[in-house]
């Protein structure tokens, strides 16, 4: 059985576990399409997004776009699209985020950033929602040949802990980050969604809260 009393860093991704932001991205998408190219998207093609690198939201809406747009195209008109609606990033800050971590820093606990988020736009958003200060490194999808759900980057945060997976802890929300932990060897707690339907199964526990870590961590939550 898995013990999490024994984990000595937790590792978290950002979206849909720090920040409030995949609803916020599949939105952005969807007017995307709707507003540039006249089109609708169906929710499942949208949820495909979920926990993705922009990569995948190209995917996510590849059959809707012109055929001979590519990846950089897309991001190109995506980018320009987005230039008049930015996004509040500490509007969207989960407000069980800084409370958790102080509590983990006040515990003796290493934290890290693992995020799919390329590492100009995580370091922005860390910068402006104030979770940088806790964090001992930070990992983006950009510094990999392969996204989540390859386990690579949380392989990485392995060697630089130079801790094995059962002493760490991935606190995840999307599918790709799922499996990406459990092909590490991490143990996984989740951040539940209940907005919209999202594959969250083969985590080895599901939290509402970030606020619920403390007991989690410490054997008063089962």
């Amino acid at each position: 059985m898995i013990n999490a009393t024994a984990v000595e860093a937790v590792i978290f991704d950002m979206d849909g576990v720090l920040i409030d932001s995949e609803v916020v991205y599949m939105n952005r998408l969807r007017w995307f399409v709707r507003d540039f190219l006249g089109k609708q998207v169906p929710e499942e093609r949208l949820l495909t997004m979920v926990g993705a690198t922009g990569n995948g939201h190209f995917e996510a809406v590849r059959e809707y776009c012109p055929p001979d747009w590519d990846i950089e195209v897309f991001r190109s008109h995506y980018r320009e699209f987005g230039k008049d609606k930015p996004i509040d990033y500490p509007g969207i800050l989960f407000p069980d985020a800084l409370p958790a971590l102080e509590w983990l820093k006040g515990h003796g606990y290493r934290t890290v950033l693992a995020t799919s988020t390329v590492r100009e736009k995580a370091e922005e958003i860390k910068a402006l929602c104030g979770f940088g200060a806790y964090m001992e490194f930070v990992l983006c999808g950009d510094m990999f040949r392969e996204s989540k759900p390859n386990p690579e980057i949380y392989l990485r945060c392995l060697e630089l802990l130079k801790l094995p997976g059962e002493k760490c802890l991935v606190v995840e929300d999307s599918p790709y980050g799922i499996e990406a932990a459990v092909r590490a060897g991490i143990p996984v707690a989740v951040r539940r969604e209940r907005r919209f339907p999202v594959d969250q199964r083969g985590a080895d526990w599901y939290i509402d809260s970030l606020a619920e870590l403390p007991g989690l961590l410490t054997g008063g939550l089962k």
